[in-house]
């Protein structure tokens, strides 16, 4: 399966766990027994290596990670990173969770993508080597194919299950490669489209400053 590895920077680096060390300070977090701050620094470094790869394939409007702190009443289930019309979720797993586990992503089963099928959702599964400061990339997965396919499953831990669900590495090999990275696709064509349209209005303002020109009719 085709994956991208992209390089965070020192600064990168910093700026996650500065957010991390922040988070866990939160009444919310330090409630919460067993929630451990790899995986805070994890979701971080993700979302930050998702951002970099989308301003290097040319998304120019795409949203910063948020690294606010909310309340618990605050919390939500808003995508990670945004372009327009189009939210993805990053998912990152850590190298010591893919040794116990496999590659695997878990979410929450009352997730608003996860109850019917939506539009300009997307998934973007990553793996983060702690170690390396990288991030892998494993695809920009429309959760549409994701539900028509039924390759969400049930978590390997029994602790989990109550509240969570899995998406796992075997099931998305089941997909195409234009499945697995269908928002660059979509983007890509969109950029075409925009080339062709301006295109198109250049070549009607010639015509129409050419028929001005002879005296002709044309339409403003």
């Amino acid at each position: 399966m085709r994956s991208i590895k992209i390089k965070l920077t020192d600064k990168q680096r910093e700026k996650a766990e500065a957010f991390t060390d922040a988070r866990t300070q939160t009444a919310l977090y330090q409630k919460r027994g067993g929630f451990k701050r790899e995986d805070i620094l994890v979701g971080a470094l993700g979302e930050l290596g998702a951002y970099k790869y989308f301003k290097k394939r040319g998304f120019t409007n795409i949203s910063k990670p948020d690294f606010e702190i909310y309340s618990g009443r605050k919390k939500s289930y808003d995508a990670d990173l945004t372009a327009g019309k189009r939210h993805f979720h990053v998912k990152a797993q850590s190298q010591e969770s893919i040794k116990r586990y496999g590659h695997s992503w878990l979410m929450q089963r009352k997730d608003p993508v996860l109850q019917k099928v939506q539009y300009n959702q997307y998934m973007i599964p990553c793996a983060v080597d702690l170690e390396r400061n990288e991030v892998e990339l494993f695809g920009c997965i429309s959760f549409k194919s994701i539900m028509e396919r039924g390759l969400i499953g049930e978590c390997k831990h029994p602790a989990f299950r109550t509240y969570k669900v899995a998406i796992y590495f075997d099931n998305l090999l089941t997909l195409s490669h234009n499945q697995r990275w269908r928002a660059f696709n979509l983007f890509s064509d969109k950029k075409k489209e925009d080339r062709n349209e301006r295109r198109e209005n250049k070549d009607s303002l010639l015509q129409q400053q050419r028929l001005h020109n002879e005296g002709g009719v044309y339409d403003l």
